[in-house]
């Protein structure tokens, strides 16, 4: 019988071509395209899950807390933190404590020279909580002694090809200049987890530098391990009696246990040692994935049902000879299992072609192969026996429930319910694409908005250079500074050349806080709030244009500069001033010790922003910096030469630096790389967004087919008395416009709820354009006249004589 059910099913399909096509097609662009972000979300989701009881795993978080509010939220915390709360804390079995060594890492290995970025420095129990397996090397204690370090297999390979790289020298000169023995080699560190590295060093390796922070700065990151079952809720209090005992001085600051499975994706706290992801991303996402399957099983059911009619006297007669209706219902599902299971074989296929495309749109290895990926076959399987049932059992059911005697009597209606069924499935489309047509615009005109929008400096033709690190402090290394400044000013497409701790474009890692709040001079109180605080020398500001409201710069002859310090507006916003007049020649300490030094106001700068415009204005200090020795050169050129300037800055550097790299970086360039994960949201949905659209467009196509079908001997008695093209074309596409206008009175409240929370996100961001509703009811409407016009206009045009023949 199901040998029978087959042959039929398949003959069914060669019979209707062209609906079979459009529905194999469309089930199978809506397959591959919900299979590839099922892969992103997936990837998103995993993050950190790989690791042995990673449920267990918590990193401490350093919160601040005034009046009962949660303030500034900081990813780092204590250096020795770990041990107490383990000391005290019996819920915690294990602890570690790293340190993301940010910037440059600058190496020599023989005589060449590397740069990596990934590198933290790790004590013995990092890799027992985070269980990335040792290929080669110290197996027990690899982190134990000073000056060890160990690479993941791609990076020794990197370095070393072939040969057994334990035993190797690396000579690092970023903050060490000495060199480190490799001990170990570590699997790869997966796409998938927060804190990617490739390499680590011994924590014992900057031992002077977190004895000398102690309980002063909190500059690491620590991560716990905790019992099954523990309460959370009470660790937390009790983690936050421990902050008052030892922070005693810091009264605002308290620890706080974070997931470390929540942390890609839910947190949204400064000094992130990556940047992490969004869960609304992946909601958003995730809903594009749903309506691309949902609109593509809608389509099955629309023209399954609507070709109704065609197949009732095959329904009929099958009932005359005996058929049963689980038999006819049985022979419709195997049709539509069929064209599920083709759909679902294409799909894969389209995703292995466009999966490396994919990976590039997204950032991310997501998908390797489609044929070898288990999870992803076993997806499409499963989506294939859940679009067989919802797609073929309602379709199935009508079919097979026609009375025999009706339909062969030629008195078979179509039946209201059925009618209605197909209007609101097709409303339903309407209102999907309208919010994807919507959302595409708003996210389009958000990040043109960012990318636009006046940040308070002047990012154009502005050379960022990364000084090198040196292992101390190095008056002959500093001097080298000083002495590059002074041969880069003389270059003629240079205009000015300053200094600074952080540049705009940076991360909040690159950016030195304090939390010990800001006093007013004459105030009792300070102000709570976490502040900022830039290094830099006299002329950055004029490099990057930033702008003096109030008072004067810092000048290097007046040696009181440095007890002095520059605010911006939010700075002076906090203090209380009501203009930036008011705010010169106060004082303010950091900290609310009394014996803190006190540093004199000497001007107020415009703001400006530092991050992109997710984040807002940073209440930020600028303190002077006559060392140049500060992390970042700032090079404003002018006219059009900059190729040959950079060139010439970059023989200067090696005169001085031979042992560093020339790092360097223009800085609208670094602005549009922060922006880079928003444009990859934003082409990411209009792609998938557009894809829905298509797959809508075949089942308007479809439907108007067949719609034009069933009126063509309506249209040819219309037609002999003597209607019009037009009024054809009216007749036939009415409908259709009734539905959009249904769609769009659904859809948008629905996108403007969505969309708005969307754009919440952003510190700066547009207000809601309600024009979009109207620009994409247009397009939506001339998209569906379009789609259908090509059937409407065909029956409008035929020969009423071929209609009418056989009348």
């Amino acid at each position: 019988m199901l040998k029978n059910y087959f042959k039929v099913a398949v003959r069914s399909l060669l019979k209707n071509r062209a609906f079979s096509l459009i529905n194999i097609f469309g089930l199978a662009i809506g397959l591959a395209g919900f299979g590839l972000i099922y892969m992103y979300v997936d990837l998103e989701l995993s993050y950190d899950k790989f690791h042995t009881d990673s449920h267990l795993l918590y990193r401490v978080t350093t919160d601040q807390v005034v009046e009962n509010v949660v303030g500034t939220r900081d990813a780092e915390s204590f250096a020795p933190e770990g041990k107490v709360l383990m000391d005290e804390l019996p819920e915690i079995t294990a602890y570690t404590t790293t340190q993301k060594l940010f910037g440059n890492f600058d190496l020599r290995i023989g005589e060449k020279l590397f740069t990596e970025k990934s590198v933290v420095a790790a004590d013995t129990n990092f890799l027992r909580l985070f269980n990335y397996p040792i290929i080669n090397g110290d197996m027990r204690e690899p982190l134990k002694d000073p000056n060890t370090i160990i690479l993941t297999t791609s990076i020794a390979k990197k370095y070393f090809g072939n040969e057994d790289p334990i035993g190797k020298i690396i000579h690092v000169y970023s903050g060490f200049n000495r060199p480190f023995t490799v001990v170990a080699t570590i699997a790869d560190v997966p796409e998938n987890t927060h804190y990617k590295f490739d390499m680590l060093i011994s924590f014992e390796s900057i031992r002077e530098r977190w004895e000398r922070d102690e309980w002063g700065g909190f500059n690491y990151y620590t991560y716990i391990k905790v019992t099954e079952g523990s309460d959370m809720k009470a660790l937390k209090t009790k983690m936050w009696a421990l902050s008052e005992k030892y922070l005693s001085d810091q009264a605002t600051l308290y620890f706080t246990p974070q997931p470390v499975e929540d942390i890609h994706l839910y947190s949204n706290i400064t000094f992130e040692p990556e940047v992490h992801g969004s869960m609304k991303t992946v909601y958003f996402l995730g809903v594009i994935a749903l309506f691309i399957i949902v609109i593509a099983w809608v389509n099955y059911i629309n023209l399954s049902t609507a070709k109704a009619m065609d197949r009732a006297r095959e329904v009929g007669m099958r009932k005359v000879v005996g058929a049963k209706k689980v038999q006819l219902i049985s022979q419709f599902m195997m049709e539509s299992v069929l064209i599920n299971f083709l759909s679902a074989i294409i799909a894969i296929t389209i995703i292995q072609l466009t999966s490396p495309a994919f990976n590039d749109l997204i950032g991310k290895q997501v998908l390797q192969g489609a044929w070898l990926n288990t999870q992803l076959l076993v997806a499409m399987l499963g989506l294939t026996f859940v679009g067989s049932i919802l797609s073929g059992v309602y379709p199935a059911m009508i079919l097979s429930s026609f009375k025999p005697v009706a339909v062969l009597k030629g008195k078979l209606r179509t039946s209201l319910k059925g009618i209605l069924l197909r209007k609101g499935l097709v409303i339903f489309q309407f209102c999907t694409s309208l919010a994807l047509i919507a959302g595409t615009m708003i996210v389009y005109i958000q990040i043109e908005y960012m990318r636009n929008r006046d940040l308070g400096i002047d990012t154009e033709q502005v050379l960022v250079v990364t000084e090198p690190s040196f292992g101390s402090a190095d008056s002959l290394e500093e001097r080298k500074l000083i002495t590059f400044q002074n041969r880069v000013r003389q270059i003629a497409s240079v205009a000015h050349v300053g200094s600074a701790s952080s540049v705009p474009g940076s991360n909040s890692s690159d950016i030195s806080s304090f939390s010990g709040g800001l006093r007013l001079d004459g105030e009792a109180e300070s102000d709570r709030a976490t502040f900022y605080a830039v290094y830099t020398d006299e002329k950055y500001a004029d490099a990057l244009g930033i702008k003096l409201l109030a008072g004067r710069n810092f000048i290097k002859s007046m040696a009181l500069d440095t007890a002095s310090a520059i605010i911006n507006e939010t700075v002076m916003e906090r203090l209380g001033f009501n203009s930036p007049e008011d705010a010169v020649n106060h004082y303010v300490q950091l900290g609310s010790s009394d014996e803190a030094q006190r540093y004199t106001i000497i001007g107020v700068f415009r703001n400006f922003n530092r991050q992109t415009l997710k984040n807002s204005y940073e209440p930020t200090l600028f303190f002077y910096n006559e060392s140049r020795s500060s992390g970042y050169q700032t090079v404003k050129f002018q006219g059009n030469d900059v190729r040959h300037a950079v060139t010439e800055i970059e023989n200067v550097w090696y005169n001085l630096f031979p042992n560093a790299p020339f790092e360097y970086i223009f800085l609208d360039d670094k602005f549009d790389i922060a922006y880079r994960e928003d444009r990859r949201f934003g082409l990411t949905f209009s792609i998938f967004a557009v894809l829905a659209i298509i797959i809508a467009c075949l089942g308007l196509f479809g439907l108007s087919s067949f719609i034009a079908v069933q009126k063509t001997k309506e249209i040819g008695v219309r037609k002999v008395l003597g209607a019009s093209v037009s009024s054809i074309l009216y007749l036939l596409s009415k409908d259709f416009i009734k539905l959009v206008l249904y769609g769009l009175l659904i859809g948008i409240p629905v996108v403007f709820l969505g969309m708005d929370q969307w754009l919440d996100n952003y510190a700066f961001r547009i207000d809601f354009p309600w024009w979009v509703f109207l620009a994409a009811g247009m397009m939506l409407l001339l998209i569906t006249l379009f789609t259908v016009s090509f059937q409407t206009l065909k029956a409008a045009l035929s020969n009423p004589s071929k209609a009418l023949r056989y009348e």
